[in-house]
């Protein structure tokens, strides 16, 4: 289990999205960093499966570099 954390602020996100998003934390009595750390392992997961060529950390979106 990864126990280094670092706290992040989300300044909006759709109604609909913060009620799944309350759902699933009563569902699952997962705390939020956790269900998101499990959303955003489950999209990375997705995109390799789709041939993306991602690699951790930030990077430039695609064509930022064409300027």
């Amino acid at each position: 289990m990864n126990t280094i954390t670092q706290d992040i602020t989300v300044r909006s996100i759709s109604v609909e999205t913060r009620s799944r998003l309350d759902a699933l934390k009563a569902y699952t009595r997962l705390a939020f960093g956790s269900l998101i750390d499990d959303a955003v392992e489950a999209l990375w997961a997705e995109y390799l499966s789709e041939g993306h060529n991602l690699t951790s950390g930030p990077q430039e979106p695609p064509g930022a570099s064409e300027a």
